[in-house]
């Protein structure tokens, strides 16, 4: 393998590592093994199992920011584009609900208001609504900001809690029917605020 290749290969080993055993479980070794390379491997091309952990996020957040721009692109008006959002954000969080954990930390743990997640948030917003963002009022914006946050907020909260049997309250995002009521209802909320 070039370097090229076994840096990338690695990269993409810990984010396998990291959904499968979660960030605060993934160890060197864990994503050595994933990769098929020795430890040495790992700190020849990341130096320490932070900064490959740090890489493997940010080219999630470059994948999720990459495949918003398509879906924004794709659909034209601003209920479609929420909604294909809210999709797709629930795609994620059924497929690599350990990555988004991980995502999670900085802001929650930490309370890094600078996290490259919540950046993420802002571009989504900023591009959902990039063609009339400028013509709301002060406090339009600011309410369909509020809005946005609650939506994703809602996604996040359904998607990465367990789910609980005998619980009314939680709701399945494995479930066609309540995924598609569910993101109705945030895209409504939303749109809503539009007036």
């Amino acid at each position: 393998m070039s370097q090229t290749t076994t840096r990338e290969y690695i990269l993409i080993a810990a984010i396998t590592a990291i959904e499968k055993y979660g960030v605060q479980h993934v160890t060197t070794r864990r994503i050595a093994e994933e990769a098929g390379v020795n430890n040495a491997a790992l700190h020849y091309y990341y130096g320490t199992k932070e900064n490959l952990v740090e890489q493997a996020l940010a080219m999630i957040l470059q994948r999720m920011l990459d495949d918003s721009a398509v879906i924004f692109s794709e659909h034209a008006g601003y209920p479609e584009r929420l909604g294909a959002l809210f999709q797709y954000l629930c795609d994620v969080l059924i497929k690599y609900p350990n990555l988004v954990r991980a995502h999670l930390s900085g802001p929650l743990m930490e309370k890094d208001p600078g996290s490259p997640f919540l950046n993420m948030l802002d571009t989504w917003f900023e591009r959902s609504c990039a063609d009339f963002e400028n013509t709301l009022s002060d406090e339009v914006h600011a309410n369909l900001r509020m809005a946005f946050q609650a939506a994703v907020s809602a996604l996040l909260v359904a998607g990465l809690l367990p789910p609980k049997s005998g619980v009314n309250a939680t709701v399945d995002l494995h479930d066609d029917a309540d995924r598609a009521a569910l993101t109705g209802i945030l895209v409504d909320m939303v749109v809503s605020q539009l007036g």
